[in-house]
């Protein structure tokens, strides 16, 4: 592990562990450093301010799981993303609560929905719509992990996304039964497309 991977981490290890007693925004960059005994120029080396810090810390723990692994459908990843949630929770709780530009749960948004498209890309292809599709969806789901997150001390992981997939699951079967033409047009729409991507 290089140095600097270290320091970062110590930095981030510290962040957390000071969140635990405290909101972020009683926090000093000079509380961070004290906390781990390093100097307020080390800090600013690896990070601009301390909100850069926690979009590294997500970045490193959750990007990193993300990308080393392959999900069937939307639900593995929404399960994976609440799984790391509430391993975390007491941290990104007070994360997710920061308000003001550029904060966590703006950058949170982002990447959700970056993540999100790339399920919805899967089915829709190169349909026009795909941009609100995806942040419809993640929209969708994002609300419900950090209600969740916040209330949902009792719901583990697993029972919330079971939760979530009958009920967008009960929704497609009502819109089947209101609106089964539209349902056969978006079918034959998605058929035509993968045809004229095999040939």
């Amino acid at each position: 592990m290089s140095e600097s991977l270290i320091t970062k981490k110590a930095l981030g290890e510290t962040l957390k562990t000071l969140m635990r007693e405290q909101p972020f925004e009683k926090i000093s960059v000079k509380d961070i450093c004290s906390a781990c005994g390093l100097n307020r120029n080390s800090f600013y080396y690896h990070f601009k301010d301390k909100q850069d810090l926690v979009f590294w810390i997500f970045d490193y723990e959750f990007i990193t799981l993300i990308r080393s692994r392959t999900f069937d459908g939307p639900f593995d990843l929404f399960e994976t993303v609440a799984e790391y949630f509430y391993a975390n929770r007491e941290f990104y709780r007070k994360a997710l609560a920061i308000t003001g530009q550029n904060c966590f749960s703006e950058y949170f948004t982002e990447v959700f929905e970056e993540l999100c498209a790339e399920q919805i890309d899967k089915y829709f292809g190169e349909d026009p719509n795909c941009t609100f599709y995806a942040s419809f969806s993640a929209d969708t789901m994002r609300q419900a992990l950090v209600r969740w997150l916040n209330e949902g001390e009792n719901v583990p992981p697993q029972e919330l996304t079971r939760m979530a997939k009958a009920s967008f699951i009960a929704l497609s079967e009502r819109c089947l039964q209101l609106y089964p033409e539209a349902v056969d047009d978006c079918r034959r729409r998605r058929e035509k497309r993968e045809r004229e991507k095999e040939e």
